[in-house]
């Protein structure tokens, strides 16, 4: 006869916890014994430590799920609670390009598993995160400061898209994914922490029986059948970039020379005919002086030498004579 392991855990029990949980949670309680010998107030900051230690450890917790072996159906992504089942307009992060969707919302406790699904087997044509604010409470699902996740999963089986939102202090959201990679059904693809919302986006015509206020487990409650969805998928393109238009700088008006006839009144219109006619002038020919030969043709004509002209030289005027001068002699005095 077999023996039993002593070491295997019952089949019910299919708990477990992120290692970053179970760190924080130990430190959590290391604080809790410590600060417990403090008098006074020992017992208060004690009290607060093991306060935080459920937190963590309920932030921290998952579940192992087994999804169904079927096609074109889609499970929950999350556990929770149906709040809202309507047609509505995708949203733009989610790039599926479709005036209509069918959406599923699910609440979630901070109770729940922290573990994020996917909703059914094919490729991630679209992945983007949005940061959000830090907000301590988040009461509104649609509220604008919300950490949001948006994903579009595509595969034989259909098309589905699902946006994760939650609020609060901390790591709340964290999704292991990237554009291009393959996902199964029912697989787990990242954590939401301290729960938070998740919206299932399915093609107009898919069936559904949900109703709200049921709960679903993620990744094993099928949510809708994609069996009779008469729809092809077109992969979303995104709009080719817009160009700016030049924009021509004005020019100084002191860069612009005008030029004016001089006979021409700046002040008047310039006047011009309405038909204007292009007249052909030949080049002027410089005259040939020709002579004829003596013992030529009277048809004949020879070309004369032209005698270059010398520069005119400027005529010199006589210098004027200067006149003798006459000599005088001074008689000599008598002895």
């Amino acid at each position: 006869m077999a023996k039993k392991n002593s070491n295997s855990l019952p089949i019910w029990y299919k708990a477990k916890f992120d290692l970053e949980g179970l760190g924080f949670g130990g430190l959590a309680l290391a604080l809790a014994i410590i600060v417990s010998g403090i008098p006074l107030i020992g017992w208060l900051l004690s009290l607060i430590c093991w306060i935080a230690l459920v937190a963590i450890l309920l932030a921290s917790r998952d579940s192992e799920r087994t999804p169904p072996d079927m096609t074109k159906v889609v499970v929950a992504p999350c556990d929770g609670i149906v709040t809202d089942v309507a047609t509505v307009a995708p949203p733009r992060e989610l790039r599926w390009d479709v005036p209509e969707v069918f959406r599923i919302r699910i609440a979630s406790s901070p109770f729940t598993a922290n573990g994020m699904r996917s909703p059914l087997s094919g490729s991630v044509e679209s992945f983007i995160e949005e940061e959000g604010a830090p907000s301590a409470l988040a009461s509104d699902p649609d509220e604008s400061d919300l950490r949001e996740a948006f994903i579009l999963v595509t595969g034989d089986d259909g098309v589905a898209g699902v946006r994760l939102a939650t609020g609060g202090l901390g790591p709340r959201l964290d999704i292991d994914l990237e554009a291009g990679d393959n996902v199964r059904i029912g697989r787990k693809i990242g954590v939401r922490r301290l729960g938070g919302w998740c919206d299932v986006f399915l093609p107009i015509g898919a069936e559904t029986r949900l109703l709200t206020g049921q709960t679903v487990i993620g990744g094993e409650t099928i949510i809708s059948s994609l069996e009779y969805v008469a729809y092809e998928h077109t992969p979303y393109t995104p709009p080719a970039p817009t160009v700016p238009a030049e924009i021509e700088e004005p020019v100084a008006e002191d860069s612009v020379l005008e030029t004016v006839a001089p006979d021409v009144d700046p002040a008047e219109p310039e006047k011009s005919d309405s038909k204007a006619t292009a007249i052909e002038v030949e080049p002027e020919t410089p005259e040939v002086l020709d002579s004829v030969a003596p013992d030529a043709e009277p048809g004949d004509v020879a070309s004369e030498p032209v005698e270059e002209e010398k520069p005119a030289v400027a005529e010199e005027k006589p210098k004027p004579k200067r006149k003798p001068r006459a000599r005088t002699t001074k008689p000599k005095p008598k002895a």
